[in-house]
């Protein structure tokens, strides 16, 4: 759990070959700062599975969305998958993805009940398993090549 005094707050947890990390509170420069170095440890892995669910998020400003920028290229470069819950539950991030444009360029689970998050971990593991949210699916057939190791921009975004 990192814990930038009352502005932010971050849970971490695994389910099945899934990561999900709960957010919470302020997401700005602080909080990217602390944050940066475990998704990129998380991105880095080779075919990550990564839930950001930001559900809890009362604020998020351009160092939040560079990071989620950032952890997107990561995923998508190791042939991971990254996905967004709770937006519609957490106007800040939905009005700053809506404004920028970014909205369409994030895999969203799009109505998460309360255990939506270990329902997008189950959907992940194989077909009618999930169902707990309506998330994008990934086509069928689309998963991890079996390639080598891509190399990562470790620049900030």
């Amino acid at each position: 759990m990192v814990d930038q005094g009352r502005s932010f707050t971050s849970r971490e947890h695994v389910v099945g070959a899934t990561t999900v990390v709960e957010l919470g509170g302020e997401v700005d420069i602080l909080a990217a700062t602390a944050l940066a170095a475990r998704l990129d440890e998380i991105t880095g892995a080779r075919c990550p599975d990564l839930v950001l669910d930001m559900r809890s998020v009362t604020f998020i400003d351009c160092c939040g969305l560079s990071l989620l920028c950032r952890t997107r290229r990561r995923t998508e470069a190791k042939a991971g998958r990254l996905r967004l819950a709770g937006v519609a539950e957490s106007p800040s991030v939905l009005r700053l993805l809506r404004l920028t444009g970014l909205l369409p360029v994030f895999d969203l689970c799009l109505d998460p009940g309360p255990d939506a998050v270990y329902g997008i971990a189950e959907e992940a593991a194989g077909p009618g398993r999930g169902g707990a949210c309506a998330c994008t699916p990934r086509p069928e057939g689309e998963g991890c090549p079996a390639t080598p190791d891509t190399p990562t921009d470790n620049a900030v975004a």
